[in-house]
């Protein structure tokens, strides 16, 4: 390992997390909205000032917060009502003044106007007012403008006004500030105006008459340096252990005393350096690179800044150094801010005084720079022989100086510009290297240039190429690769922002680039328990549509007549090549005869000529004048046009009776490609008449011609598609596994498809009142089922073998289950009304008919007993049954999903709730079942008995996934949509997870691992509370075994509610627990004994929606869609009670006295207790979305409110507004906690926990992790222990029973993920289909430019 000049090491330490650094701000103004703001006493200073209408200056060094100052108090003061204008005379230079002084006081003006937002004409009004002095000019300028176009109470801030000194023409300025504040004993609306002044001066010397200087009546707001306590805020950002990162701080204190700017930027270094020493070594180390050194008064930005001040005015700059230098060489010298000289020292910051009152030198960065050799070496020389000898040695000494001093300077700038060229950067770095003495400045520099741009960078090209600059330097060391890996950590950040798992893998596992434990525990977390089970992803395509064909495992899309396919092998997935898929255009040889004799046919007789090599493609017809059809068999192969070919008599029965006047007609039709033929001739006789053609040449018939088309019918099981033309009677038959057709069948194009039945041996067609039935191999119809109106609505059973139709009626509904292989009615129900839904097993043995009662009734079909009735808690929006018509399978819309067995109606074996996309799937068996939604992911069940099969699979799809859910006819695959539309094939476990025997001989459950039981932690993580089915709250210890819950259900002796459990909710100090039933009442439960208290609250107008405890547990909320009751936890009575006019999602105290409501429209209300103990309801805040969440801080001083667009904002209580910074979450938020101190807000999503900090001006995002999926009511737990925020624990069903994972923002709790980097990217690359995206040219998900998704290798 090598070593740093510097004397430190990088560090190996395992549990240091990684960090850019980005909280920390080095250089810019650190504006209040940003995160690493601290809050000081001058915030609380200035902003009561201001409140009391006085007039302020805030006078510090430079680099001390004054514009972060500026920018925090503008953001306050503008919530309570006032108009704010910055006025920055640092951007009025000379430029502006030119000689005349008017245009400098005209720029004021300008600037003042512009920042108020004030639309006049200030030039003309200036103009006329030319004749008065700039200070009168100005004081009319606040009172005819400013007071008389703003009428709310105002502040401008004047910054930098240190700039008033240098150009020496602004003192009438401060002068007219002034007269302003005196016009308030004339002018009450001068009352209005306030005035903050703010820079780095003496403010004695900026004006000479203290009669017109504001400072006299400004109160002075101190800006201390940052005390030890204040840097507490960056502790958890440091990336270090509690107990390193206090011991940094001290370090850091230790040498900067707090200086802001010093601090920040020792700080960021901390945070983004991995070392192995100790503490004190390190930061030590970093002090002497950043700040010591004889380049650092030219490279160090503030450093120099210090250094230019002290030299600005040669009059005055050798006192200066005299003053500091005697300072320093320990000559007493007595404080005496009268002194201009040591005034001056101060405000410069490079001195301070101390609270004995002693002068002292500011903090011990500036003792190690600002030495007294320092002071001495830049003191003028006065002596002339000196200088005479200087002069006679200039040629020796100061020509050798300017080459290795001044002409290097030019490429400093070209180093330390954040604009430069890389090539431009290049050469100056070289350059600088070939001057004596500056080749380790030159690799500061150049290694400076590089990362900073690096961090920057949002293109992995151009990090690239940085990578490569930096491994031309001497000791490149591991800097190449730590610009490779800081990039990719940066585009993990943000692919994990907005949960795009994919692109955030891949880029974790290119970070790899520098391994790290903490890159391969993050990369282990974001491959999860599924991803191993991931055999091959299709990317997202612009196909129509998707089918799977589980027997084959062929996925099939089509894209107009495109077809692409894939097909699953072991290990990946194979693309099958894309072709068309065409219909046949038909075009019939017809001929006709016209009869002229009356009567009826009672013997006919027909002959044929045809030469064909391949009759059976030929489909014959005649057709009577009255239209009827009779097909012609001809009973042969192949034919030539010597051969006459008779047709049996049998054939033509069907014409016996028909009148023998009109027109008859042969029809000859070609449906099949590659043999031409032709008709020579034919002969049919009616009764004595014969009709005869005959062609010399023949006539030839027309071969079929083949047409692209997107008239495509798919079946469900994948197989078999039928291709259709326009304008044509011919239904082409296509095997998709093998990419050809089976035949054409001779279809009217009127009628529609209903299907085709298993191994395509029969089409179903259908017209308005007619279901037909067609032998695929022969083109005959061989049914003809006269279903009536539902013919055209009408399905086949998942076996192929019944048609199933509904016919509706005014009053009721037939159902019907027909035959196809005898054409009649093998089951038949009728019910009243109109069915919601309608489901069939596989074989149309059983039906399940859902109301809209939310009743759902199982029969048999052929039997019409009815074998269950299932009443729903909601209305479902889609049914299934299983195979067998055992298990019913319910969705419903996007708030959950059930299954209930037929045999068992009054208890789900699964009950899974939450927003989203949810689908159900069956496997072709019926003896597992897929449930779940892209988002959270897809639960593989057995049906037999709820159990679990392996993971969840799948988790951290879009909301946009295809709808794709199926399993493998040998059910080991799993076929799910994923991420932005991509098709996810899983290999299915074997493994079954057992189900905790919790369920006694009388079937009360407590809960099994597909129960709907609510469950919740204490905060102490100590206890698990259970409310179950059967209304009752079991509180058990968080190890509790499968064994233990079996006993707590059979340990009932109490009375719960009436009904389920669906909500709990316990207290902060974790004495009580409240529940919620769907009897529509409310229990307290004492969490010490497990029993509930002795009340029972009913809570008409529907199911409650929230429960909430105030702080101190001694009342409860309850809230429904129609009201809210506040009651007394102890005796169940209702202190007050208040109807609502809307839903109200959003609950939380602050307090024991306020208790806020987050409606639908966007409105915070709060029922608060006044004074006199009255409860009142009250609106505080109006939103423009509905309030979905409400949390409280700790300590009451914040809300955390999200809305239905799954925006975060933080509400501050005090102030009553809406924080700057708000999060904008990717997907539904499920769950909201604070930390035990309020310093971090966590947000779960349905796989996701988001990690954020709470600053005085919002929410600030950190990381993200992907979780496990809770257990049903589960919420996040931070305890005390874990109050840094790098700990949280969820209740999950694991092993059979419900246990508290640990989750862990720093670490996995997956070994942390091993292999060949290179392996590992492209193993996961071809896994997440993105190496066929660039194969195949699919969409893409994302792009290299910076996107979330940059995840293109170099």
């Amino acid at each position: 390992m090598s070593t740093k000049s510097d004397g430190h090491k990088p560090r190996k330490d395992k549990s240091r997390g990684e960090s850019s650094g980005e909280f920390f701000s080095v250089g810019p103004p650190l504006h209040a909205v940003r995160a690493g703001y601290v809050r000081r006493r001058a915030d609380d200073l200035l902003f009561d000032a201001i409140l009391a209408g006085r007039y302020a200056h805030v006078i510090a060094p430079c680099r001390s917060g004054k514009s972060s100052l500026v920018a925090a108090m503008a953001a306050r003061l503008e919530a309570k009502g006032f108009n704010v204008a910055i006025l920055d005379l640092g951007q009025i230079g000379e430029r502006d003044a030119g000689t005349d002084a008017g245009r400098w006081y005209y720029s004021v003006a300008y600037r003042i106007l512009r920042q108020l937002r004030i639309r006049f004409d200030l030039q003309s009004w200036w103009q006329e007012k030319s004749v008065l002095g700039n200070c009168q000019r100005l004081l009319e300028f606040y009172n005819e403008i400013v007071l008389r176009f703003v009428k709310e109470r105002m502040v401008i801030f004047v910054d930098e006004v240190q700039c008033i000194g240098e150009n020496s023409i602004g003192t009438e300025l401060l002068a007219s500030i002034r007269s302003a504040h005196n016009g308030r004993a004339t002018e009450p609306e001068f009352a209005r105006l306030n005035f903050v002044l703010l820079g780095e001066c003496d403010p004695v010397s900026l004006i000479d008459e203290p009669g017109l200087s504001p400072f006299s009546v400004t109160q002075s707001i101190p800006l201390d340096d940052f005390s030890r306590d204040e840097l507490t805020i960056f502790a958890t950002e440091l990336n270090l252990p509690a107990e390193q990162a206090r011991q940094a701080l001290d370090r850091i204190h230790y040498w900067t005393n707090g200086q802001p700017y010093l601090t920040q930027k020792i700080a960021r270094a901390i945070s983004r350096e991995q070392f192995d020493d100790e503490i004190d070594e390190h930061v030590d180390g970093l002090v002497r690179q950043q700040f010591m050194g004889r380049a650092a008064l030219q490279t160090e930005p503030h450093l120099s800044h210090i250094h230019r001040e002290v030299m600005r005015n040669p009059k005055q700059s050798e006192a200066l150094l005299n003053l500091y230098g005697r300072l320093r060489k320990g000559v007493p010298v007595d404080t005496d801010l009268g002194s201009p000289l040591q005034r001056r020292l101060v405000a410069i910051g490079l001195l301070s005084v101390n609270g004995e009152g002693d002068l002292q030198v500011r903090n011990r960065i500036y003792e190690s720079v600002f030495t007294a050799r320092w002071a001495n070496e830049n003191l003028p020389t006065r002596l002339r022989a000196p200088l005479t000898a200087l002069a006679a040695i200039f040629l020796v000494v100061a020509i050798p100086f300017i080459y290795t001093q001044w002409l290097p300077l030019v490429y400093v700038g070209t180093l330390t510009s954040g604009t430069a060229e890389l090539q431009s950067a290049e050469t100056a770095w070289r350059n600088l290297r070939s001057f004596p003495g500056h080749a380790g400045t030159a690799d500061n520099l150049y290694r400076n240039f590089l990362q900073s741009r690096a961090a920057q960078a949002d293109d992995a090209g151009v990090v690239e190429a940085l990578s490569a600059l930096a491994a031309e330097l001497p000791r490149p060391g591991k800097l190449p690769d730590e610009l490779r890996a800081a990039f990719w950590d940066k585009q993990v950040r943000v692919a994990t922002r907005s949960e795009q798992r994919d692109q955030a893998l891949i880029a974790a596992l290119e970070s790899l680039v520098l391994s790290t434990p903490q890159r391969r525990y993050r990369a282990a977390m974001l491959l999860g328990d599924d991803y191993p089970l991931l055999i091959a992803s299709l990317p997202a395509t612009e196909a129509a549509g998707a089918i799977f064909d589980p027997g084959n495992k062929l996925l099939t899309t089509t894209q107009g007549s495109k077809v692409r396919q894939w097909s699953l092998t072991p290990q990946y997935l194979q693309p099958s090549g894309e072709w068309t898929i065409t219909a046949l255009e038909v075009s019939p040889l017809v001929r006709r005869v016209f009869v002229d004799r009356d009567g009826t046919v009672n013997r006919v007789s027909l002959s044929l000529n045809i030469s064909h090599s391949r009759l059976s493609d030929l489909r014959i017809k005649i057709i009577a004048p009255s239209g009827r059809v009779v097909e012609i068999e001809t009973g042969i192969d192949r034919a030539s046009s010597s051969d006459d070919i008779r047709i049996p008599a049998s054939q033509l029965r069907e014409l016996v009776g028909e009148p023998m006047a009109g027109t008859w007609s042969l029809s000859v039709r070609d449906e099949e490609i590659g043999v031409a033929g032709h008709l020579v001739g034919w002969n049919l006789t009616l009764n004595s008449q014969g009709l005869v053609e005959d062609f010399q040449r023949g006539l030839h018939i027309p071969d079929p011609a083949e047409r692209d088309t997107d008239n495509i019918w798919i079946g469900p099981e994948g197989r078999y598609a039928v291709a259709r033309a326009l304008q044509s009677d011919s239904a082409r038959i296509w095997d998709l596994a093998f990419a050809k057709p089976i035949r054409a069948v001779a279809v009217s194009q009127n009628e529609k498809i209903v299907g085709l039945d298993n191994g395509a041996r029969h089409l179903v067609t259908a017209t308005a009142e007619t279901v037909n039935v067609w032998a695929t191999a022969t083109g005959d119809r061989i049914q003809a089922m006269k279903v009536g109106a539902a013919s055209l609505t009408s399905r086949l059973t998942g076996d192929g073998l019944h048609l199933f139709a509904e016919t509706r009626g005014d009053t009721d509904t037939r159902l019907e289950l027909w035959s196809l292989e005898t054409g009649d009615v093998q089951g038949r129900l009728g019910i009243a009304g109109t069915p919601a839904l309608v489901a069939l097993d596989s074989s149309g043995a059983h039906i399940a008919v859902a109301d809209f009662d939310r009743a759902v009734r199982v029969w048999d079909f052929q039997s019409g007993e009815m074998l269950a009735q299932i009443d729903l808690p909601l209305q479902p929006s889609a049914i299934s049954l299983d195979a067998g018509g055992n298990v019913l399978g319910v969705i419903y819309g996007d708030s959950g999903a059930s299954l209930w067995r037929v045999t068992r109606p009054g208890l789900p074996m699964l009950d899974e709730r939450g927003k989203g996309r949810w689908r159900l799937a069956f496997s072709l068996s019926g003896s597992s079942v897929a449930v779940g939604r892209p988002r959270s992911g897809y639960q593989v069940y057995r049906t037999e008995n709820g159990q679990q099969v392996g993971p969840l699979l799948g988790s951290g799809g879009s909301g946009a996934a295809r709808h794709l859910l199926a399993f493998s006819s040998d059910e080991r695959v799993l076929l799910t949509g994923g991420p932005d539309g991509a098709a996810r094939f899983w290999r299915v476990p074997g493994d079954v997870v057992p189900v905790a025997a919790a369920q006694s001989d009388s079937g009360h459950a407590v809960w099994t691992a597909a129960s709907d039981a609510v469950i919740a932690a204490t905060p102490d993580s100590g206890n698990l509370v259970f409310g179950d089915g059967g209304g009752h709250v079991h509180v058990l210890p968080a190890d509790v075994s499968a064994e233990t819950l079996a006993v707590a259900a059979e340990e009932v002796s109490f009375v719960g509610h009436d009904a389920a459990v669906r909500l709990l909710r316990i207290s902060a100090d974790g004495r009580f627990a409240a529940s919620a039933g769907a009897d529509d009442t409310v229990r307290v439960w004492n969490l010490a004994d497990g029993r509930p208290l002795p009340f029972m609250t009913d809570m008409p107008g529907g199911a409650v929606t929230a429960l909430e405890f105030s702080p101190d547990a001694s009342m409860l909320a309850a809230v429904n869609a129609t009201r809210v009751v506040l009651l007394d936890t102890g005796s169940g009575n209702t202190l007050v009670e208040f109807p609502l006019g809307e839903a109200h999602a959003g609950v939380a105290f602050a307090d024991d006295d306020n208790l806020y409501l987050g409606g639908n429209s966007g409105t915070l209300n709060v029922v608060s207790r006044n004074a006199s103990g009255a409860w009142i309801l009250q609106q505080r805040w109006q939103g423009s979305f509905a309030i979905k969440w409400l949390r409280a801080s700790p300590r009451g001083r914040h809300l955390v409110l999200v809305d239905e667009n799954n925006v975060a904002q933080q509400f501050d209580l005090e102030e009553g507004r809406i924080g700057a910074l708000s999060v904008s979450l990717p997907e539904n938020v499920e769950d909201v906690a604070f930390n035990p101190v309020g310093s971090r807000v966590y947000f779960r999503t349905a796989r996701w926990v988001h990690r954020t900090s709470s600053s005085t001006n919002g929410l600030i995002w950190l990381d993200a992790i992907i979780g496990p999926r809770p257990a049903h009511g589960g919420s996040i737990i931070v305890s005390s222990a874990t109050s840094a925020g790098n700990e949280i624990q969820l209740p999950v069903n694991r092993a059979g029973t419900v246990t508290l994972a640990k989750l862990r923002f720093d670490s996995s709790e997956k070994p942390a993920l091993f292999g060949n980097r290179d392996e590992l990217i492209e193993e996961w690359r071809d896994k997440l289909g993105m190496a066929m995206e660039a194969r195949w040219g699919t969409a893409a998900t994302a792009t290299s430019g910076g996107s979330p998704g940059s995840v293109s290798r170099p």
